[in-house]
């Protein structure tokens, strides 16, 4: 492939994931996570509509497991880093960390009442595909410097 050729699939795969890829309801149970294929894939939230993360994994099914602990993935932290400070018992989330259990209650509601997830699946490019759409997109719970 050259230069326009790879262009020309990157857009036609941005197009794919941010215009016509369906809008999945989030239910943080075992079974939605599982209901996912075990691919590669471009995942995105939106919450309210508006783009708020862009991830990239080798399973999507392992991937929206990972959402159901704050421990596992990013968007949860981030989230509860940006609603939940100014409850009495916030403590910031880390990888090794979670939030207490009203503010994961508190959590979960919010994702399950405001968020969306959308998918493609992509073999070939989905490291370059994120990243493009980092780029365009800056996306408010993905983190600076934690790119590539």
């Amino acid at each position: 492939m050259n230069k326009t050729e790879i262009e020309e699939y990157l857009l036609k795969l941005e197009q794919s994931l941010l215009i016509e890829s369906e809008r999945h309801s989030i239910d943080l149970t075992r079974n939605w996570a599982k209901s996912f294929p075990n691919e590669s894939a471009v995942y995105l939230f939106r919450e309210d509509g508006e783009i708020c993360y862009v991830g990239e994994t080798g399973s999507i099914r392992g991937r929206m497991s990972d959402i159901l602990n704050t421990k596992n993935h990013s968007v949860r932290r981030n989230l509860g880093n940006t609603h939940y400070t100014t409850e009495p018992d916030y403590e910031k989330a880390s990888s090794k960390k979670s939030f207490s259990g009203n503010i994961e209650q508190m959590l979960n509601e919010r994702i399950e009442n405001h968020l969306t997830m959308s998918y493609i699946i992509v073999d070939l490019g989905r490291k370059e595909l994120e990243e493009r759409l980092f780029e365009k997109l800056q996306p408010r719970y993905n983190l600076k410097g934690k790119r590539g």
